[in-house]
């Protein structure tokens, strides 16, 4: 339902007239918490839209989110920020796994040499 609320608050933004938008990137560039409120709070809700999905560029909608604010580059969407984590992730168990492996041939070995060195050691002392 908020999504629907927003996606018409876009709508209406892309019916404003270009001085309306140059006024309202002007009171965001200068900082105005309303605005920058406003325009931070709807934003998100673009990337539903249908002009995101179509890749219509002339509209305000796309003009205040994309070129404004930069909310449609790719480091700001969710996904790179599941993608990053994901190859992290895979990352450091990689890197897990591996250091497991090497510990194992050093440490593993460890245990058939002592058997064997007692085994000599016992035959040695029968040689005797």
């Amino acid at each position: 339902m908020m999504s629907m609320i927003r996606l018409n608050v876009l709508a209406t933004l892309d019916k404003d007239s270009p001085a309306e938008i140059e006024a309202l990137k002007k009171r965001y560039n200068d900082g105005d918490g309303h605005t920058m409120d406003y325009v931070k709070s709807n934003c998100p809700y673009f990337v539903d839209s249908e002009a995101y999905a179509t890749g219509n560029k002339t509209v305000n909608s796309y003009k205040v989110c994309c070129e404004m604010v930069d909310y449609c580059s790719f480091y700001v969407q969710t996904w790179f920020y599941v993608v990053c984590g994901g190859a992290v992730l895979l990352i450091v168990i990689t890197l897990i796994v591996a250091f497991c492996c090497c510990c194992k041939k050093r440490g593993g070995g460890g245990g058939e040499d002592v058997e064997s060195i007692e085994k000599s050691d016992a035959t040695e002392k029968e040689d005797d």
